[in-house]
């Protein structure tokens, strides 16, 4: 059954976007719904009531340069970022009004809104702007941009109200910087981190977290925006199942849920009571440690390549909307490499033979996954199809804390499962963004080879771009550290009374101008 093409344009938010119609893809895509499907939809905003909310991943705060699922729920209500990237790439202003870049593209001057205040009561300044950049270069921060960061040269508050970022070479990923990247407070950034002093610019304040619990945010009454919010509180409640989270939504105590699983969300796809919105696309990568025996040779991680149904998985995980790919990069993007896509084609025998062949048959395997409802749900297939070609499979299961705390030491474990809400973003932008596969990922996975052909994708032109891609993914297929068993589109769903609520930046909850109708 072919792929909505719907979805697949969706997939494809490179810079230079290909046409849906060129995209072949496999699967049957749930049909998304939209605000004002129901009879009790309104169309005048109603001000006033709390937005009650239920996430599977509780908040990070230490972690909000990061675009993580337990930041998805508030990290653009209580911040604002510079611009917003729309439907088609296209930078919409926020606390940017104005850009332009000069003729060679190596720098970009910003003009900035003057009529912004922090939660604090402080004027927001270009200096704030300066401040916020030079976090995401941390790695302690986490964000997953920081290598796109780091080709900034320099970064110039030249007044109040303009910024100057100079840099190192031109690039197509700044304006995903600019759109992922919160604006903090530079005097009380370095306490943010516990919860307890979180101040942005956005039209909702932090208020109470209870870590594990609970997150209760209120309306913003010196909001800059001309309209909203129109709410009085949102409320965010953390329920890490998913049927208690499809319970919760049905029996009225949430308004909107995150992180349901795809099986459950399917359930509500065809009913009118609630609404189904695009939360972007996720890589799903089933990682090795390269370091850690028996698993250090190639052809003993191209046996588990092999050995896993990724039919299965699209089938029972994702409703058959998973796409078929064992590749890194946005489906459909220029110089995607279609001939590759489904280089590891399930084949138990195969994964066999390479086991033997290795000296891997029998051997005892763990895999770290966080304690999230679609993580459970891929190992569950991917432990009974390694248990079926010989391997003694084992789960460590973490909360997502825990998990992320991990992944930012760079130390999971023997083999790990990920997700990376990042599908829509160039090749370019993501071998320097994706954990994955960037430098200092998971799976310790360096060469000078790898380190050569990465390169060759960032220099890469329209001419050069394709041979470029190919060649480093016939390397990566090859070396088998990481293994994507899925690339799947993820939803959160609301009931059909709240009104005016968008989903933007891979995940994150705007809801600036959302309201729940009478």
């Amino acid at each position: 059954m072919p792929t909505s093409r719907r979805f697949a344009a969706r997939m494809a938010r490179a810079t230079a976007v290909v046409a849906a119609t060129a995209l072949v893809l496999t699967g049957c895509a749930v049909a998304q719904g939209t605000p004002g499907d129901s009879p009790a939809a309104s169309s005048t905003p109603v001000p006033g009531g709390v937005l009650t909310i239920a996430a599977a991943a509780d908040a990070q705060p230490q972690f909000a340069m990061a675009n993580r699922a337990g930041n998805w729920s508030w990290r653009r209500l209580v911040f604002d970022s510079l611009i917003q990237l729309n439907e088609n790439s296209e930078p919409q202003p926020l606390l940017a009004t104005d850009w332009s870049y000069n003729d060679d593209r190596t720098e970009l001057t910003l003009t900035l809104r003057d009529d912004v205040v922090y939660h604090s009561g402080r004027a927001f300044t270009a200096d704030d702007v300066v401040f916020s950049l030079q976090q995401v270069q941390l790695p302690a921060n986490a964000s997953q941009l920081a290598a796109v960061a780091k080709n900034i040269a320099s970064v110039a508050a030249t007044s109040d109200t303009e910024v100057v970022i100079t840099l190192s070479a031109a690039s197509d990923s700044m304006f995903d910087l600019l759109d992922l990247t919160p604006i903090v407070d530079s005097e009380t950034w370095a306490q943010a981190a516990d919860g307890k002093n979180i101040v942005g610019t956005g039209p909702f304040t932090w208020e109470e977290w209870v870590p594990g619990a609970s997150l209760t945010l209120e309306a913003n009454d010196d909001y800059w925006g001309e309209d909203g919010p129109y709410l009085d509180e949102v409320d965010i409640s953390i329920i890490p199942d998913s049927t208690a989270l499809q319970s919760a939504l049905k029996g009225g105590a949430a308004d909107l849920v995150i992180g349901m699983a795809q099986s459950d969300v399917i359930r509500l796809a065809d009913d009118t009571e609630y609404v189904l919105q695009n939360a972007g696309g996720v890589f799903y990568p089933f990682g090795i440690d390269v370091e850690r025996a028996p698993f250090n040779t190639p052809e003993a991680r191209q046996a588990l390549a092999y050995a896993i149904d990724r039919e299965r998985i699209s089938d029972q995980v994702f409703g058959g909307d998973a796409i078929m790919t064992d590749l890194w990069w946005t489906p459909g993007s220029p110089g995607y490499p279609t001939d590759l896509a489904e280089h590891y084609s399930y084949d138990p025998e195969k994964a066999k033979e390479l086991l033997q062949a290795s000296g891997t048959a029998g051997a005892d395997l763990t895999i770290t996954y966080a304690n999230l409802p679609v993580m459970k749900s891929l190992f569950e297939i991917v432990q009974n199809n390694l248990t079926e070609v010989g391997l003694n499979v084992t789960a460590e299961a973490l909360d997502v804390p825990d998990y992320d705390k991990r992944q930012v030491e760079g130390n999971i474990g023997q083999s790990f499962l990920l997700l990376h809400g990042m599908v829509g973003f160039s090749a370019a932008t993501l071998i320097d963004a994706m954990p994955s596969i960037r430098t200092g990922n998971p799976s310790h996975f360096t060469t000078p080879e790898y380190d050569k052909l990465k390169a060759g994708v960032r220099a890469a032109d329209d001419k050069t771009r394709e041979k470029a891609l190919t060649d480093l993914s016939k390397y990566m297929l090859d070396q088998a550290f990481s293994n994507i068993i899925a690339v799947a589109p993820q939803y959160h769903v609301n009931s059909a009374r709240l009104q005016g609520i968008d989903v933007v930046s891979l995940g994150s909850v705007v809801a600036t101008d959302a309201y729940l109708s009478e």
